[in-house]
């Protein structure tokens, strides 16, 4: 995909998401507010229900308190006065109250009189309290005490809104001698006049439990709770009105069209849509800005590249005449061609000589690296030999031989030989391992001879070996004084690989000569010993099989910004990892050369460093086959 393409596909990206913030902001923040407002309009209706209901209350109260704080009441319920009750307790008196029940209830609980009005037929009617007949408990204690109280009353003709006062001698004076109570049932034209109070739609029925039998001995549990019921097109909120027991008796609500969210949701389409249309705008003159400015100039300098890598005509040249960013960039190309080329006429020039120099060089280096055990198990073999008493044997055999007539002589001569025949048989026992040791240097001599020989026609010498066995090999080519200031650990799943197909001479030596560099530091740092692990994994990199090796020095390190030119061959001399020469430079293009590579980490001098060598393993497996070190 060109870069024109790539900056309007991620423009329109850029665009598309910041809209579809803006409109998951609106949808989240913005209109979740219209709703919660519309929620709390319709609990501040609600609120005026119930301050409604309240005025009724306090109504009914105050007739209640007219009607027990009269002097004529008050004897009357001392004394029964016939003329008093054709003169007040009459059905129209309960009329003229505007109510449907009146009662006169002594102190003792007795109902002294009581009279309900249908409100439908305006005729008496039967009403029972509370299905008893009886005072609730509250109720009771407020006749007791002689105290005002308010609040609905359960019928047999559904719920009532009631208030009672005391019955006292017209001066607000007592003993209290009894309760009026005055009743208004909460009917269709009650709940008319409360929703014209309100200025709401209200809405009741009787209260339905999910057990109504056993719901009529208990509290409601959430008596004065609101229950929002949302729909599409209204919120209806619900009240639960209960008795001064918590009895639930009625079920009023209120619906509320939802006109707030819906002007919400308008005025959120609204601004979407006109964020929409200008990101468009602004996108397009984006797009024809940048690719007039930036993108044009930019696919012309890239087509140059091109045609200049396709031709490989390194005499073309660009020739933008710009003062910005991307004529400088043109000059800068053309001048990099320019001396691309004369690199170019040099490096002919020089690399047939450099690589053969290159190839000798390092052929010496390892054979070098090879003869130095080869001369230590040499010379020892030499000391073996020398101090094989040869000369003593002879003279005691010849002296044996020649018969001599001490018998104890002879006894000790032929001890003294059996002695000597022991210590001869383990100087040769060491001997013969000093030799096996000159032959397994010469074989590694001829093997990397064969590996030089074969590098410019075929591939290195494969041989399968375990990563354990290719690590001791690897040991065995130091000196031992080189071994003797390392302490080596192998992990376990180091030694837990299988056998694989290695170029094992070649990367037996990669290790030497890690291993080496390590030794050499440790030296250059004072110290007596150094610590080396060694761990490797058998890993899936790309899709192959790979072989991961890490040597990790407690000595050699350094620091990291000097890591990238660690294995150049030309290291200044100031440089800490210059004393490492031509050893890590010849790993590098040897691991390079079989497909591989290597890297170093390190945190500074005194943090030691880590050698990384992965080599593929020629085939493709499955990760389940790679095991962790």
């Amino acid at each position: 995909m060109r870069v024109r393409a790539k900056v309007t596909l991620l423009l329109a990206l850029l665009f598309t998401v910041l809209i579809g913030a803006q409109w998951a902001i609106q949808q989240r923040l913005v209109l979740p507010r219209f709703m919660e407002l519309e929620r709390q309009s319709a609990r501040t209706d609600m609120q005026r229900v119930e301050l409604a209901v309240e005025r009724e209350l306090q109504s009914l109260g105050s007739a209640a308190g007219d009607w027990g704080n009269w002097a004529d009441t008050w004897q009357y319920m001392r004394r029964p006065n016939p003329r008093y009750e054709r003169a007040n307790l009459t059905d129209t008196a309960v009329r003229t109250l505007k109510v449907d029940y009146l009662a006169l209830i002594a102190s003792d609980g007795h109902f002294k009189w009581a009279r309900a009005i249908d409100p439908v037929s305006a005729k008496p009617s039967e009403f029972s309290l509370n299905g008893t007949g009886q005072l609730e408990p509250a109720w009771a204690q407020a006749l007791a005490r002689g105290e005002p109280i308010s609040g609905l009353i359960d019928t047999n003709a559904g719920a009532m809104l009631a208030a009672g006062a005391p019955i006292l001698d017209g001066f607000n004076h007592g003993p209290a001698r009894g309760m009026v109570i005055v009743g208004r049932l909460f009917n269709k034209a009650e709940q008319q006049r409360i929703g014209n109070q309100a200025q709401v739609d209200l809405y009741m029925h009787a209260w339905q439990g999910a057990a109504a039998a056993a719901a009529a001995q208990q509290v409601h549990p959430a008596g004065r709770e609101l229950k929002l019921i949302e729909t599409k097109g209204t919120i209806n909120v619900e009240r639960v009105l209960v008795n001064l027991s918590g009895k639930p008796l009625l079920t009023v609500g209120i619906s509320v069209p939802r006109t707030i969210s819906a002007q919400g949701a308008k005025a959120v389409g609204y601004s979407t849509l006109s964020v929409s249309v200008a990101a468009a705008v602004v996108l397009a003159a984006l797009i024809l800005l940048i690719g007039r400015i930036v993108l044009g100039p930019l696919a012309s300098v890239t087509d140059h590249a091109e045609r200049i890598a396709a031709a490989d005509d390194l005499s073309a040249r660009l020739g933008y005449q710009r003062r910005d960013e991307l004529g400088t960039l043109a000059a800068s190309i053309d001048n990099m061609v320019e001396r691309l080329a004369q690199s170019r006429r040099e490096l002919i020039d020089r690399s047939f000589e450099s690589g053969v120099a290159e190839n000798a060089s390092g052929v010496l280096h390892n054979l070098g690296n090879a003869l130095t055990p080869l001369g230590a198990h040499a010379d020892a073999l030499g000391q073996q030999l020398s101090a094989m008493p040869i000369g003593d044997v002879q003279q005691a055999l010849a002296e044996l031989l020649a018969g001599t007539a001490d018998e104890q002589r002879q006894q000790d001569l032929r001890q003294y030989l059996q002695l000597l025949a022991v210590d001869l048989a383990r100087t040769h026992s060491r001997a013969a391992d000093s030799l096996h040791r000159v032959l397994e240097q010469t074989s590694a001599i001829q093997a990397v001879l064969a590996a030089q020989r074969l590098q410019p026609r075929a591939d290195a010498v494969m041989q399968s070996i375990t990563p354990a066995e290719l690590v001791a090999r690897a040991m065995e080519r130091l000196t031992t004084m080189e071994r003797a200031r390392l302490d080596i650990e192998l992990s376990p799943g180091l030694a837990a690989l299988d056998a694989m197909s290695l170029p094992c001479t070649t990367l037996a030596m990669v290790l030497q000569k890690l291993t080496q560099y390590a030794v050499d530091s440790a030296a250059r740092a004072g110290l007596a010993r150094t610590r080396l692990r060694l761990s490797a994994e058998r890993a899936i990199r790309d899709g192959a099989a790979t072989l991961v090796i890490n040597v990790d020095a407690d000595a050699g390190g350094i620091a990291p910004q000097e890591l990238s030119g660690l294995f150049r061959k030309d290291l200044p001399a100031e440089s800490p990892a210059a004393h490492a020469g031509f050893d890590l430079h010849w790993c590098a293009n040897t691991l390079h050369a079989l497909g591989g590579g290597i890297s170093a980490h390190s945190e500074g001098p005194a943090s030691g460093i880590r050698f990384r060598i992965q080599l593929p393993l020629g085939g493709v497996e499955d990760k389940s086959t790679a095991r962790a070190a």
